[in-house]
């Protein structure tokens, strides 16, 4: 067995022992980044230190640093995820190896420890190791043939593979310089060695195309890239304020090839790295995984490529679930869906029909969890998410997967070679069949996807939906706010410790058309202040609302929101309640404070509700979104199944025993790094600069709370008075939703069900305390068993004289029809009467039974095993109940159908023979 393990200490401990350069060992960063909106996942090991190449930091904590640093790339720009167990080289899960430089060391240094790394500790053949350069890095180039023992000529290749970054939309990018190790025959080695002998230069003309084109036999296992320059969103690219070095080495390329060198192993999965799980996947999905190894057949290909693939997701999966993503619709959830959903679509292909995934797991945590210990501590959730994803999708797959084969079935009859765009984003929109298993699906099948009629028909159904925001800014667009913020700067927020403010001066005024210098009474237009104590949505807290007041006291204008645009200018919408308000007032600011402080409760209290979810239903939970108004909140938060109403309480109760251990609320501004040490919470999708604001609840080991947020707070935790979850539930796919109260709201919400419902029901009941719940399951219970029994009697009633009906059955060329009319029937009832009555007439029946309450109709049909070829159920009732508008359908035993119809039922029941001839 291969050595991945062993190569992961190495590779750290060398870099921590360079003499005279030591590197600081940094903990790997979270798959999601905490403060860069910029990037779905962690892609890269530089993420982490992105704002240490840009200098927003300053001083360095470190100027070296040294990772192992799990990353995906399953979504967005680089996903690597539809080739994976199709190659040696990608994973949607890997873990990178790197070594940085911020300001130190450059190129040299680089270059000569990456080649002492793989031939002296690693060992692997310098004659299989080839060097790339960025095509115009001459300095390069000069490195590796002077200062290394390289055996070729650095290959230089174009700014495609050797010009990396920036890992998001900006930051950190420059050349690249890579390590490939040559995993092709003795006979091919020595044909270019040859090579080199003859020509140079034509040598690396070949091997620049080689390396391009078979990334398996050129497998690049070190890539060393020199941050120069400063990505910014315009595409320009100033020089960056730290260069350095920037290393990539994946530990599963590495042990692949030193396995590989060494006769142990041929690919990743057969490496101590992936070994286990593929063994697992392999057995679970029946697969004989060492036949098909090397096996040619396309049979065997397939076994293969699904197994690895199985592999890679499970283990994927298994690192997004423990920080808490969950499968769903959207961003990262829809992404983390897609690796599980693959997964399931290669089990199916090996003829796998019933859940399996959530066995994977502890092969997972006993080959990675040693490494990483926080996939051990969600095992638990880890399985049930993975239980509950694949029971949802193995529900809707058959009818998915179903409809999919109906198109490619039409295109392949119209002789057509491209699945049509809007037919799969049909697949998508209505029934939820993602498009790159669509895509990869219809490529299987022959056929071209049609990306630009699937982007066509999604960019008009954003088009149906998208809200007018230029409407909702009164004029004010996208483009114009860009320039005013240009012109106007940044408002001064002074709101933290305020509701008030002495002094603002009014700088803009926008009207519908745009900017105006004066409005008058009535007018609804949105006012820029130089400075402001009204807080701007932002973070789930709701915007302020209060009064812009005159000289003389006189209100001059009623703020109904406070929004702000990206570079914070401040916007005040409302309308002009004095006479006139023009650019250049002098005003007073002044915040409902009363609607502030419910607005403070509401906010804290989410703080406060994170952590007792992390408490009770467990550490994987974290925010997906919140509002915060003054008349409750709301927090979204991912967990994949509902919490029990036990589990609520106990929420509820840790909240309230938070608030009255009135702890106090403290704010402070801090560096980005020691907010992370601290272990600060930092909500997804936020982007911090150099500082952060923190907010803590509690001080010492009586510590509650510790969260990124620009928020306003309470002083201490019980001025939010009383706390009140109102309800739980999902609002999306691995995401669920707490609604509660505060303050005198759950006060007046506890003595609303208290005195209005509780006191009621005891009197009724003639019980008390908790004696109530008790008595009323009792009570339902016993309700049930009557509806029960009630059932059954009318079922019996029902079926008792069925001979009459028997007795008027009529001939349908080889059948007998049989109709029964009886009022007042159920669901239930009325198909007894139908298989009943179908089971009298013998295999050639066809029994018909309706019921009418009202003016809804309702109808079951039951066929015999010789009645179904020539009349089957769901002809026959459709028939009966298009003749009153409504539809049905089911088996071809057994359908039902509904209608709501004033026509008569009696006339086109005795006219059945007709209607169904």
């Amino acid at each position: 067995m291969s050595r991945g393990h062993e190569i992961r200490q190495q590779y750290l401990e060398f870099f921590a022992t360079r003499p005279g350069a030591a590197h600081r060992i940094v903990a790997p960063a979270p798959i999601v980044p905490p403060d860069d909106p910029t990037l779905l996942f962690t892609s890269a090991g530089m993420v982490q230190f992105k704002s240490l190449y840009s200098g927003a930091i300053d001083p360095l904590p470190y100027t070296r640093a040294a990772t192992c640093q799990p990353c995906l790339r399953a979504g967005g720009k680089g996903s690597d995820l539809e080739n994976v167990g199709k190659t040696l080289r990608h994973h949607t899960l890997f873990e990178m190896l790197g070594n940085f430089s911020f300001g130190d060391y450059f190129k040299r240094e680089a270059i000569r420890w990456a080649w002492e790394f793989v031939t002296q500790v690693l060992k692997l053949k310098e004659d299989r190791l080839f060097p790339t350069i960025f095509i115009d890095d001459p300095e390069a180039a000069d490195i590796w043939a002077e200062e290394t023992g390289a055996h070729y000529a650095p290959v230089p290749l174009g700014a495609k593979d050797n010009f990396w970054g920036p890992a998001g939309e900006t930051g950190a990018c420059g050349p690249c310089s890579e390590l490939c190790y040559f995993m092709g025959s003795e006979e091919d080695l020595a044909q270019i060695k040859a090579m080199f002998k003859e020509s140079k230069e034509k040598a690396l003309a070949t091997l620049a195309k080689r390396i391009d084109q078979e990334g398996d036999v050129f497998l690049e296992i070190w890539n060393m890239v020199f941050p120069q320059f400063d990505q910014q969103r315009d595409g320009s690219r100033p020089p960056l304020k730290n260069r350095g070095i920037d290393t990539g080495a994946g530990l599963e390329r590495m042990t692949t090839v030193t396995s590989w060198q060494e006769g142990l192993a041929g690919t990743p999965y057969e490496t101590d790295l992936l070994w286990p799980i593929t063994k697992a996947a392999a057995e679970l999905v029946g697969v004989d995984y060492v036949r098909v190894l090397d096996d040619p057949k396309r049979e065997h290909a397939t076994a293969r490529l699904g197994v690895n693939a199985i592999t890679d997701h499970t283990r994927a999966l298994c690192f997004c679930l423990a920080e808490g993503i969950t499968p769903g619709n959207v961003g990262r959830g829809y992404v983390v869906r897609r690796i599980q959903r693959r997964a399931l679509r290669f089990a199916s292909l090996l003829g796998q029909q019933d859940p399996f995934m959530e066995r994977l797991v502890e092969p997972v945590l006993d080959t990675m969890g040693a490494t990483y210990p926080h996939l051990k501590a969600q095992a638990e959730f880890i399985k049930k998410a993975i239980r509950i994803e694949e029971a949802s999708f193995l529900k809707t797959r058959n009818r998915g997967m179903k409809l999919l084969d109906e198109v490619i079935a039409q295109t392949k009859d119209a002789q057509k070679t491209t699945l049509d765009g809007a037919e799969a984003f049909k697949l998508w929109d209505t029934y939820g069949f993602p498009k790159d298993m669509t895509k990869e699906i219809a490529e299987d099948e022959g056929l071209v996807f049609d990306e630009s009629g699937y982007a066509m028909a999604l960019a008009a159904q954003k088009e149906r939906s998208r809200e007018d925001w230029k409407g909702q800014q009164g004029g004010a667009g996208a483009e114009f706010l860009e320039k005013l913020e240009a012109e106007l700067g940044e408002t001064t927020f002074t709101g933290y410790k305020s509701t008030s403010q002495s002094a603002a001066k009014v700088i803009a005024i926008i009207g519908a058309e745009g900017r105006v210098d004066a409005a008058r009474e009535g007018d609804e237009v949105t006012v820029v202040l130089n400075t402001t104590p009204f807080y701007a949505e932002a973070g789930g807290q709701i915007g302020d609302t209060g009064f812009l007041i005159g000289s003389a006291g006189e209100n001059l204008f009623e703020v109904e929101d406070t929004q702000k645009t990206p570079k914070s200018l401040y916007l005040h919408r409302g309308a002009v309640v004095g006479l006139s308000l023009k650019v250049g007032d002098i005003v007073r600011c002044e915040v409902d404070a009363q609607r502030r402080m419910a607005i403070r409760r509401n906010h804290s209290t989410t703080h406060l509700l994170q952590s007792a979810l992390k408490k009770y239903v467990g550490s994987h939970t974290s925010q997906a979104g919140s509002f915060c108004g003054p008349d409750g909140l709301r927090f979204d938060f991912t967990h994949p199944e509902a919490i029990d109403q036990a589990t609520l309480r106990k929420i509820q109760h840790e909240v309230n025993t938070y608030i009255l251990q009135d702890a106090p609320v403290i704010t402070e501004v801090m560096p980005l790094d020691e907010a992370r040490s601290r272990g600060a919470i930092a909500p997804f999708g936020e982007k911090y600069g150099a500082t952060v604001r923190v907010v803590q609840m509690g001080e010492g080991k009586d510590r509650v709370s510790l969260e990124f947020c620009g928020g306003i707070h309470l002083d201490r935790t019980g001025q939010a008075g009383h706390f009140r979850i109102v309800s739980e539930g999902s609002v999306a796919a691995g995401i669920r939703r707490i609604e509660a109260v505060t303050g005198e709201r759950a006060v007046a919400l506890e003595l609303e069900e208290q005195y209005g419902v509780v006191n009621p029901l005891q009197l009724q009941l003639a019980t008390k305390g908790t004696a109530v719940v008790e008595r009323v399951e009792q009570l339902t219970a016993r309700i049930k068993q009557l509806e029960k029994l009630l059932a059954q009697e009318k079922s019996k009633a029902a079926t008792a004289n069925l001979d009459q009906f028997v007795a008027k059955a009529f001939s349908l060329g080889d059948c007998k029809v049989a109709v029964a009319h009886i009022a007042e029937l159920g669901p239930n009832e009325l198909r007894t009467v139908a298989t009943t009555l179908q089971q009298k007439l013998g295999e050639t029946g066809v029994a018909v039974a309706a019921t009418e309450s009202d003016d809804k109709k309702q109808f079951v049909v039951a066929c015999g095993a010789v009645a179904l070829k020539t009349h089957p159920a769901g002809t026959v009732v459709n028939k009966i109940a298009a003749a009153f508008g409504g539809k049905g359908g089911g088996k071809p035993e057994l359908a039902q159908a509904g209608a709501k119809s004033d026509l008569p039922l009696e006339p086109v029941l005795a006219k059945l023979s007709q209607l169904l001839a």
